[in-house]
């Protein structure tokens, strides 16, 4: 049996508007949990109404550095994560067994995200990927298709081959396209940003710079994602 990962929970500041809120599981990037991520959950619950909720799926451990990062990603079994994920959504619906749960996560997180939504027994209410596409060994993408609707945010500028470049989110749209079912999926495309499109603070920006990722980084495109991915929750676990 999987164990339940620790986690955060983060609630609107402004309170909750119904005596039961939904609750958005946030994936980390491959930084772990960092300031940002933490920002980024915030920001969830206090645009959704809903309990915002990030797993650390690196139990306590943060890079620092880009090889720190890379580390503790490629030694992280992203198959165990998804269950520890699944195991935290049956955690969450412990009380409320119909409590409608979405799930979104930037960069790693963003593949963990879809991953999640393609392997979870019980289907998620919606599911938004940042920047990031899993492997075909790890899940088949267009399972969602039939199970969740998904909102997904890419910068055509993105290098990051095979992982969220625009060539990866043009394969996995077809995917989407030619798979079974009927859920809506929307993947945006922002042409002028690139990878971490979404991040702002200073240990981000000071990383974006060293690693010279493209992009504008504006604070614009930035509100504009936020809008589309608030509303997108509001309207599938309301």
């Amino acid at each position: 049996m999987v164990a339940l990962p620790p986690f955060l929970r983060f609630i609107p500041k402004a309170g909750y508007t119904v005596a039961s809120p939904p609750a958005i599981i946030v994936l980390q990037e491959w930084w772990g949990i960092n300031d940002q991520i933490k920002t980024h959950a915030q920001k969830v619950a206090d645009l959704t109404g809903a309990e915002a909720v990030v797993p650390d799926l690196y139990k306590g451990k943060i890079g620092v550095e880009m090889e720190e990062a890379s580390h503790l990603m490629n030694n992280l079994d992203f198959k165990n994560a998804v269950d520890e994920i699944e195991a935290l959504c049956n955690e969450l619906r412990k009380d409320q067994t119909e409590r409608k749960i979405g799930v979104m996560g930037f960069c790693m997180g963003g593949a963990l995200t879809l991953a999640t939504a393609a392997l979870v027994e019980t289907p998620l209410a919606a599911c938004a990927p940042f920047y990031g596409i899993p492997p075909d060994a790890l899940c088949d993408v267009g399972d969602i298709h039939a199970k969740t609707p998904i909102q997904g945010h890419y910068g055509d500028l993105d290098a990051m081959e095979g992982f969220s470049c625009k060539h990866s989110v043009n394969t996995l749209e077809e995917k989407l396209k030619s798979a079974a079912g009927d859920k809506p999926f929307e993947l945006f495309r922002y042409e002028k940003e690139g990878h971490a499109f979404m991040n702002h603070d200073e240990f981000s920006v000071g990383q974006i710079k060293k690693l010279e990722f493209p992009g504008e980084f504006s604070d614009k495109t930035r509100e504009l994602a936020w809008g589309r991915v608030s509303e997108f929750m509001k309207a599938n676990l309301y």
